[in-house]
């Protein structure tokens, strides 16, 4: 074999020269170092420092000169090798009498050009980590100590007329031709910092990942290609595709031909008052629920992208749904904000098992047949724009993109790619909305990824309704208020590092509250129900578990068929066919039934009497008008968001007696502390305890509702949350709460702990180190899933095709999982079962069959 490095790519007869890939990753990474934020994210290099790195991205592939990796084209080869712990060994462990002069030449270049020679080995893990997983020394070790990589030397040697010497000589020689500024003299040494190590890191694994694709750097054609001038053409065609150059010029349009609205005062200080300055790269936005945060997060992200601040966007939400329900806002505001040829774009919809690319789904856009017959450049175009969607690793690649917190947190944790993410994450303002839904496990991989996001000069926007003094002060490092302080700030507000900005209520409305002790009693709840809808009512009932939702629908269900008929229909229900409203829906039936709550309750349904019943799915992201809201006892901040759905749209005329907002809390029959078990925990109906574990957020929460008749929203929602969240609060319950508080503390300060051990550490390569487990480590804490592919697709009660079945993790503790799932269709749906656990899918949606 001649002395040229071959790889293991081949296609069409046509052979991919290993020089020409690390030819085009150094290319990529090169033009990456020029592009807007990410640049000025590595702190402003000189071009000759931004040359020096590119030869050693360059460099990350040299392991594939190995004889055993090259052995991998032949497939009757008896030993074959990898390619990144090889060449770490050449380079600990390699034979110092090696005649190699280009190859050690540029080594001994690379180690004049840092501080220490320590930072040298550092940088080129870096570039050899390019997988995703950082490796170290300990890796190295191990991988020494094990005796199949005893002969790890003998792959570096002359065999079968293949020299490995002779191969890295040629990429030595290549990487110098082609950064030759990098072999420049009396240029400072940099200073390669831990930071600057995984920026890097994260950039290589990024240039990698292009650079391997061959829709932008197809194989070499002939001998005689230029492939330094191809190279650099496909690198500006792919940056510009997948959206990491922005466009020009960067002129969007005013909030009001954005949005064809006027701002609210809110929406205004973002779209324009608020100085754009480090002082405010952390915001935290608090307005009530439908007050147009949104559009001020968006407004905000307009400003910082005309002012070159940021190169993209991320919206960050606690769920695939509410993410789902966010993208069509964001994305017709994008096209709106600018002329075609000056968007953004892509705008990607980053949740998987709904993911879309400028408002459609990737499958539709592939199957497109408009061009596909005879305009192959407009197909590869359309694929071209679709890389940041083909994997969840990628998301964050896209310009413009809405998905859940978990990507995001991603960047943050000990995961595969977490530092592709992270530098993609970079160039993007962070909008976190919902923060308040946080656990204290997220919210500490929240503020770790928080402070990263910002020490590397990032923006971030957080967006609540109702978040508590205490986690705010924890966003912005800051010594919590006390109660009386905290009850005193205003609300709705902006808040950044040293300024608060008051803001006017969008809205304002009296809600009028009723505590009953209906928590367990059903039957006493129907008549009331059932006179609602006499009266006509819109009423929305949200149980705090999927098991109350589905007993309290079949009731009503019943005693209407049997006492009220005419009423049925007044049933949520699509096209037909009546259902309750939560997650344990295949995600097909999940779209069609969010889309009929919008359009049965949302701000342009018809007038009349509709009742819904549901759980937590209903508190965010749908748009529901209720006049009556029925809800579980639940924490004092997830009750403000459920009074949100009353009276969220003006209509002409609301029932007689319904003309203000009402809500029915529903509580237990006796005093909450009386669930409390001997270890203090609480075990009360309703998933109090199980589902809302601190039981003195509940106690506090019941106490205030009931002394109340009535609350004013926004203007008492601050006095509300801080009364039944602050610690100075809690500690005033009663002493029989005290073995719950402690139990509760221990098992939190657990979660942080977790939480900590689990975020990347800012070490040095060679000592970073964390366990090769994918993305395995929790972005978030709570009810685990398994998602399994049924064999044969089934017909749902609604009209759609079912390909996937999503189970609680506990309902098949001990269960082998199969590959796919056998069902069998039943009038109702269908059946199926894992192991020796039985399952049910009908209108109910998915249920156990077998209890």
């Amino acid at each position: 074999m001649p002395a040229t490095v071959w790889g293991k790519y081949h296609r069409d007869g046509h052979v991919h020269p290993l020089v020409d890939h690390c030819l085009d990753v150094a290319i990529v990474l090169r033009q990456l170092l020029e592009q807007g934020v990410l640049a000025r994210s590595f702190i402003p290099l000189p071009g000759v420092v931004k040359d020096r790195l590119a030869v050693i991205a360059f460099l990350h592939d040299f392991g594939k000169c190995n004889s055993g990796f090259q052995a991998k084209a032949d497939p009757d080869a008896k030993r074959t090798a990898g390619h990144v712990m090889e060449a770490l060994a050449f380079l600990f462990d390699g034979d110092p009498n090696d005649r190699l002069p280009q190859w050690r030449e540029v080594l001994e270049n690379i180690q004049g050009w840092f501080a220490d020679e320590e930072q040298v080995v550092q940088m080129l893990i870096a570039s050899l980590s390019h997988h995703g997983r950082p490796i170290s020394e300990n890796d190295l070790n191990a991988w020494l100590c094990d005796p199949a990589n005893a002969h790890h030397k003998a792959l570096w040697q002359p065999a079968d007329h293949y020299d490995p010497k002779a191969a890295l000589e040629e990429l030595a020689a290549a990487a110098r031709k082609t950064f030759p500024n990098a072999f420049c003299a009396n240029t400072p040494a940099i200073d390669a910092t831990p930071e600057l190590q995984h920026r890097f890191a994260g950039l290589v694994m990024l240039a990698d990942w292009i650079g391997s694709d061959t829709q932008f750097f197809p194989y070499r054609q002939s001998a005689s290609e230029d492939r330094l001038a191809f190279a650099r053409q496909a690198a500006d065609r792919a940056l510009h595709a997948i959206g990491l150059i922005p466009p020009e010029p960067r002129q969007p349009r005013s909030f009001a031909e954005t949005f064809r609205f006027k701002p609210t005062a809110l929406q205004g200080a973002l779209a324009g008052a608020l100085a754009t300055d480090d002082e405010n790269r952390l915001l935290l936005v608090e307005s009530d629920t439908g007050s147009g945060k949104t559009e001020a997060a968006l407004a905000w992200f307009l400003r910082l992208y005309a002012e070159g601040q940021v190169d993209g966007l991320y919206f960050a939400l606690p769920t695939r749904v509410a993410a789902r329900e966010l993208y069509e806002r964001v994305r017709r505001a994008v096209d709106a904000a600018f002329e075609p040829h000056q968007r953004p774009g892509p705008v990607l919809l980053a949740a998987p098992g709904y993911v879309q690319i400028d408002g459609r789904p990737v499958h539709d856009i592939l199957t497109d047949p408009q061009g596909a017959l005879w305009d192959d450049n407009a197909q590869d175009r359309r694929r071209e724009r679709l890389w940041s969607a083909e994997r969840p690793k990628r998301f964050l690649a896209a310009p413009v993109a809405v998905g859940t917190i978990d990507q995001a947190l991603l960047s943050a944790l000990q995961v595969k790619h977490s530092l592709l993410r992270s530098v993609c994450l970079d160039r993007h303002l962070l909008v976190v909305d919902e923060v308040h839904a946080s656990d204290p496990y997220m919210r500490e991989v929240l503020k770790g990824l928080l402070q990263g996001h910002l020490q590397r000069g990032g923006w971030a926007l957080l967006l609540s309704a109702t978040l508590g003094e205490t986690a705010a002060a924890e966003f912005f490092a800051r010594a919590p208020l006390s109660l009386a302080e905290a009850s005193a700030r205003p609300y709705p507000l902006i808040s950044g590092r040293n300024g608060r900005w008051p803001m006017p209520a969008a809205r304002e409305r009296t809600v009028q509250v009723e505590c009953a002790p209906l928590l367990d009693d059903d039957e006493a709840l129907i008549p009331r129900l059932i006179a609602a809808l006499e009266a006509g009512a819109r009423v929305l009932v949200v149980c705090n578990t999927v098991s109350r939702a589905n007993a309290l629908f079949r009731k009503l269900e019943a005693a209407l068929a049997a006492t009220h008929p005419h009423l049925l229909p007044a049933l949520f229900g699509l096209d037909g066919v009546r259902c309750p409203h939560h997650g344990r829906f295949a995600r097909e039936d999940r779209e069609l039934l969010d889309a009929a709550v919008t359009a049965q309750l949302g701000k342009d349904s018809r007038s009349g009497a509709k009742l819904l019943i549901g759980t937590q799915t209903l508190e965010q992201s749908l748009d529901i008008d209720a006049d009556w809201l029925v809800t579980d006892l639940a924490p004092m901040d997830v009750l403000i968001q459920r009074f949100g759905r009353l009276h969220r749209h003006a209509r002409p005329e609301r029932p007689a007696g319904f003309a203000t907002p009402q809500a029915l809390v529903r509580v237990p029959s006796k005093e909450l502390s009386a669930y409390l078990n001997d270890k203090g925990e609480l075990r009360a109906p309703a998933g109090l305890g199980p589902v809302y574990a601190d039981g003195r957020v509940l106690a506090a929460t019941w106490e205030l509702l009931a002394a109340r008749q009535e609350i004013a929203l926004p203007g008492e929602a601050r006095e509300l949350i801080e009364r039944t969240t602050h610690p100075e609060a809690l500690d005033a319950l009663p002493d029989l709460w005290r073995k719950h508080r402690q139990l509760l503390e221990g098992r939190i300060q657990a979660e942080i702990i977790q939480a900590m051990r689990s975020l990347l550490d800012e070490q040095p390569f060679g000592e970073l180190h964390y366990p090769d487990k994918g993305e395995r480590v929790l972005t978030r804490l709570g009810d685990p899933t398994f998602d399994l592919p049924l064999a044969q697709p089934m017909p749902s009660p609604f009209g759609a095709t079912i390909h996937r079945v999503t189970i609680p993790a506990r309902w098949l503790e001990g269960s082998e999982l199969p590959g796919t799932v056998a069902a069998e269709k039943t009038p109702e749906g269908f059946r199926f079962a894992v192991a020796d656990r039985k399952f049910r899918y009908t209108r109910f949606g998915l249920e156990q069959d077998d209890v």
